[in-house]
């Protein structure tokens, strides 16, 4: 039995140096389990895609592998990219090896972490840190995500050790001049630097460091990023004296070491560094491997299951998996030396068990599992719509998609008793257990929702010419239509093809400036070069090619109305600079003049990327251009999110094509809805439309549209299919219990949908194995 590997790694792009050795690693550890497990019956090999640091690329190739078969993947180093490719994993029940450190607060059933995560890394390199050098701590990172949580949770860590932060600055990625910085640090006399800086932000700070004739001896950087490889990039003399943390140095002494950098040399070369990412790529594959070799299954579930509380040597030393995904594991702390390896000078000697879902504690004694599984519990007891739990501040640490789409607060908020009593939903708190000092909040629907929620009790919520009957988009559309009667800017996220320029065209219509023009600009589909002529215009002569008398650039032209700026996320960095003085200034110059030009434009931005990761892994997105078109989010869900919105944009799109064509269906039949309500939609409403026009146009003179008028992937992909034999409609059944349960929040809503009664739907649900933790709601 042969079994390929998925290795979705940036061979390009911006974190393309970490993930190229990650690539070298997997490549080794697959090679050599296929050498030390010649006599199995099970053979691996594998195929390699580009996902060029990009979280779309992530989804594209991981869905192309999945449909093709593979069911486990290593890689995916950022969390944007980890994060693009979940529905993937979940829709084709595929195993993801993550093999990166990462910010934590996840738990997937999908997902094997076999990265450091920060109570393990973060809180051991503080202990160090005010044991060894003192209290005064000054935080310097790129301002994107990244950095920012992890400092949060730094400034907490250090409060239980009575320590303090005594400066925080955050610079673009990319930044290079730190001159400025560094005489700031000199004057706050910190005891410790603790950088997050990244990619090419590294080797300046460093350099400039060296420069001023600092001394690693009084005030050392300290960095949870900065491995052998970034080392050798900079040259070993500039890190020298400074420290780092992971569980795995290259210059760990033990034979299981020495094993893995040999056997890298013999491969790679003997030039050849190896950092701590590489080695959990290793780890996470040789791990994995076994399991499927003795299990004789790439079932994830098995995978997991099998894997639990086992223990393995490895090149970082022993290690044992735990029921979270993730690694207990030792971790050190390593002080660079002149040849650019890391001198270990701290091992916390025992493994450190992973909690994912506090880390902003440096207390042990906070058993999590504990916690979590008494949580469980109680949310078992109860059957509630929205779930949060707080800690005794109110912060909240977890919360479930509805709750969100309630309460519109997010983790790390604090949720104060005013904002719950304005939502307009029953809500009960109740404390899980005193000494833990954490409290479980239910939101229920109440039978009269208040005035001031604003969303009709019926099921249909209609926002201009946009429909929708599906409760996480009635909220969204109803901040849409608060933001409407405003002048703020608003950003409209979702992915291709879920109709964000609808929206954003309904929000002018609705506004008071709807008798203005609304100018759309789509960044992503002009030539870098004349996105700024485009914009702001430019005046005659100002480059060759441009027209007689000059042009007015699209601010100017949406003077009194909307300026709708689509797929923000692909406009040039140096542009944003000027787009964000246009938005605080509201005046232009055009191209070639120095006039300023006043406008009074209300901005709305679309992307189909997420802005705060891009600010965090890709360097590409200002975070203050951001957090200036940032005043009104509004989230367009995709289409796999709201199926229950399919039978009425079929509908509308069959009567569209009916008046263009005069005649032709206007109703789909049942098994043809239940193909289109079951399939994944990547290219969401306007692959719909698509599909739609197709099967009107094979059904011309047909009643209604058939199964057999959709497309062969329908067919192939669907789990309802009139030719089936029995054992598919089995398998079918089973199929749409499970999507039903995912989309729903409790087992009467599903039993109502499926038209069964609530003893149906268990019995079936025991039939097929199908745990509650499919509903919507669920912890998981």
């Amino acid at each position: 039995m042969n079994i390929c590997i998925g290795l979705l790694f940036s061979l390009t792009g911006i974190t393309s140096l970490t993930e190229i050795g990650q690539y070298q690693a997997a490549a080794y550890a697959l090679e050599k389990f296929q050498k030390d497990y010649s006599k199995s019956n099970i053979s691996f090999t594998y195929e390699v895609r580009d996902i060029r640091s990009d979280p779309i690329e992530s989804y594209r190739q991981a869905l192309d592998m999945a449909r093709s078969g593979i069911k486990v993947f290593v890689g995916c180093y950022t969390s944007a990219c980890r994060k693009a490719i979940l529905p993937v994993l979940e829709q084709y029940d595929c195993f993801l090896i993550y093999p990166a450190l990462y910010e934590g607060q996840e738990i997937h059933p999908n997902v094997f972490y076999v990265g450091e995560i920060p109570n393990q890394q973060i809180a051991s390199l503080l202990k160090f840190t005010v044991e060894q050098f003192g209290k005064k701590v000054y935080l310097i990172g790129n301002d994107y995500v990244y950095p920012r949580y992890t400092n949060q949770q730094i400034r907490e860590m250090l409060y239980e050790l009575d320590g303090k932060v005594i400066g925080e600055k955050y610079v673009p990625l990319g930044h290079k001049e730190f001159s400025p910085y560094f005489e700031e640090i000199k004057h706050s006399s910190p005891n410790a630097i603790l950088s997050t800086l990244v990619g090419e932000s590294i080797l300046p700070f460093y350099k400039t460091y060296y420069e001023l004739g600092l001394n690693p001896e009084e005030i050392p950087i300290i960095s949870p990023i900065t491995t052998e490889l970034e080392i050798q990039a900079m040259g070993p003399k500039y890190a020298a004296g400074h420290y780092s943390c992971f569980s795995y140095f290259q210059s760990l002494d033990i034979p299981e070491n020495h094993l893995f950098v040999k056997g890298m040399k013999e491969k790679y070369g003997l030039d050849t560094v190896i950092s701590a990412v590489m080695c959990s790529t290793y780890i996470g594959i040789q791990i994995v491997l076994e399991a499927i070799c003795h299990l004789q299954s790439t079932e994830r579930r098995k995978i997991l299951k099998y894997l639990y509380e086992k223990e393995f040597s490895s090149p970082s030393g022993k290690i044992k998996i735990e029921s979270n995904h993730h690694l207990s594991r030792e971790v050190r702390i390593g002080k660079a030396k002149e040849n650019g390896q890391f001198e270990i000078v701290w091992s916390s000697g025992q493994q450190i068990s992973a909690r994912p879902l506090l880390t902003n504690t440096l207390l042990d004694s906070m058993d999590e599992e504990e916690i979590w599984k008494v949580l469980v519990e109680e949310i078992g007891k109860e059957v509630s719509d929205g779930i949060i739990v707080v800690d005794q501040n109110n912060k909240i640490l977890y919360m479930n998609p509805y709750a969100y789409s309630v309460t519109r607060a997010k983790q790390g908020d604090v949720l104060d008793d005013a904002h719950l009593s304005d939502i307009g939903y029953e809500v009960t708190k109740r404390e899980v257990k005193k000494s833990y000092h954490v409290f479980l909040i239910f939101i229920k629907k109440t039978s009269v929702q208040s005035p001031s929620c604003g969303i009709p009790s019926k099921n249909k919520y209609q926002f201009g010419n946009i429909v929708t009957y599906n409760p996480a988009f009635q909220k969204e559309l109803h901040i849409a239509s608060i933001a409407s009667q405003f002048d703020t800017n608003v950003l409209i996220l979702g992915e291709t093809g879920t109709g964000k320029e609808v929206l954003a065209r309904t929000i002018h219509e609705q506004s008071p400036r709807r008798n203005g023009p609304f100018i759309a600009l789509n960044a992503g589909a002009i030539p870098k070069e004349l996105i700024a002529s485009e914009l702001f215009g430019y005046v005659e002569g100002a480059f060759t090619g441009s027209k007689k008398g000059g042009n007015i650039g699209k601010f100017e032209a949406a003077n009194g109305g909307t300026l709708f700026l689509d797929e923000i996320g692909e406009m040039p960095l140096e542009l944003q600079v000027s787009l964000l003085r246009v938005l605080e200034e509201r005046k232009v110059v055009r191209i070639g003049d120095y006039k300023e030009r006043p406008v009074n434009v209300r901005v709305i931005a679309a992307t189909n990327r997420n802005l705060k990761e891009e600010i965090a892994y890709q360097g590409s997105f200002r975070s203050d251009l951001y957090y200036r078109l940032n005043v009104f989010t509004i989230h367009v869900p995709p289409l796999r999110h709201r199926i229950e919105d399919i039978p009425y944009l079929s509908i509308q799109f069959l009567r569209q094509f009916h008046q263009y064509y005069g005649k032709g269906p206007l109703d789909l039949c049942d098994s043809a809805l239940q193909m289109l309500q079951s399939y994944h939609w990547p290219g969401n409403i306007r692959e719909l439309k698509n599909v739609m026009e197709r099967a009107f146009l094979l059904a011309i003179n047909e009643p209604k549209i058939l199964p057999l008028h959709l497309p062969e992937d329908f067919q192939n992909s669907s789990t309802i299919k009139q030719s089936h034999l029995a054992g598919n409609l089995k398998y079918m059944e089973k199929q749409m219990i499970e999507q039903v349960l995912q989309e729903t929040k409790n087992i009467t809503e599903a039993a109502k949908i499926l038209g069964v009664t609530r003893s149906t739907l268990y019995r079936k649900m025991n039939k097929w194995n199908i745990r509650k933790k499919h509903f919507k709601s669920s912890s998981s």
